[in-house]
């Protein structure tokens, strides 16, 4: 299964809803993607934009869908729109990345496990959740976190 992360940005309106599911959809239709929908740049949505995205994760039932960043106001508007149950969110995007990637998409409510881990430009102790792409608050560096918890000053796509 390929996989596919789409960074939501400005004003999701109907006109970006469509445009989006217009670039998507030939792709979901020839193969089941994991997509993950970033959206901590988001400033402006509006009930269409959000529904086409719901209309997106019913129409490919065998693509995986996750969702990260989103504000107080939008998982409001995320949960009365019945989102959640097509997209389900998570406070960041390491933790839709590990729920896409792992089998633990069938249970709703897992938790990742937590450890720590030194920032490879820093030295500053950071705290993890699994392998993934990390951001040091401290210095900034973007670093990759083996399954091993080797890190390399790489950010890895999936």
């Amino acid at each position: 299964m390929k996989e596919l992360i789409v960074n939501l940005q400005g004003k999701l309106d109907s006109l970006l809803g469509n445009t989006f599911r217009e670039k998507t959809d030939p792709l979901l239709r020839t193969e089941p993607h994991k997509i993950l929908l970033d959206a901590r740049d988001l400033q402006v949505w509006d009930e269409s934009g959000l529904l086409s995205l719901k209309n997106s994760s019913l129409t490919h039932l065998s693509s995986q869908y996750a969702a990260c960043g989103l504000s107080e106001s939008l998982m409001g508007d995320w949960n009365r729109l019945g989102l959640r149950e097509k997209i389900p969110y998570f406070k960041t995007r390491e933790e839709a990345k590990y729920y896409l990637v792992s089998d633990q998409n069938l249970d709703r409510n897992f938790e990742p496990n937590e450890s720590t881990t030194a920032c490879p430009a820093c030295l500053q102790i950071l705290r993890v959740q699994g392998k993934g792409n990390y951001r040091c608050p401290s210095c900034d560096h973007t670093f990759y976190l083996t399954a091993d918890y080797r890190t390399a000053s790489y950010e890895k796509l999936f």
